[in-house]
């Protein structure tokens, strides 16, 4: 007689029940949403921030190479959010060339507005002279109508596409030589 199959079981783990082995954890499955951390980083990047603060109020308090050090510290994070910008900015403009010409096209038409209108943008308002708002209209239109990066079609070309094997360049050797 066989034993009757429960539902909620799935088959691997039922042949693993057959067999006796039954493991009482599930496996780890590793999270895409959220990095993983150890607690070891933590205490070195709130060690590491505390010499920051630390500097940072020995600055405030008059001390010359504190000041230095302090200036050096915030010209490298300055550094860090420059190069990581302009990194997301050179990824948007390669992998969505269209989605960063509509950008550039309305961030150029509502600069112009603003300085039709006579809003003041404060720092921005360089961005409002002639010479920029030409360049973001010209650059907008381009990469709206000529996009460019890799065809969509650049697979069809690939001898794994239909899932085979590619030309041999040199024949395959018999075993016995």
């Amino acid at each position: 007689m066989s034993r009757p199959r429960l539902l909620f079981i799935p088959v691997a783990m039922d042949q693993q029940l057959l067999r006796g082995r039954v493991s009482a954890t599930e496996p780890v499955l590793r999270s895409r949403l959220l990095p993983r951390i150890s607690f070891q980083s933590l205490l070195v990047l709130t060690a590491l921030s505390a010499v920051a603060i630390a500097v940072v109020y020995a600055a405030d308090q008059g001390g010359p190479y504190a000041t230095a050090a302090a200036v050096g510290l915030f010209f490298a994070l300055c550094m860090f959010v420059c190069s990581a910008l302009i990194f997301l900015l050179s990824w948007a403009v390669s992998f969505l060339p269209r989605v960063a010409g509509g950008t550039a096209l309305a961030v150029g038409i509502a600069l112009a507005l603003s300085r039709l209108l006579g809003i003041p943008l404060g720092v921005l308002s360089l961005l409002q002279e002639t010479i920029w708002l030409i360049n973001f209209q010209i650059i907008g239109w381009f990469l709206l109508l000529y996009p460019f990066g890799t065809p969509d079609d650049a697979d069809a070309a690939s001898p794994f596409a239909d899932d085979q094997l590619p030309p041999q360049i040199f024949a395959p050797r018999e075993p016995s030589n």
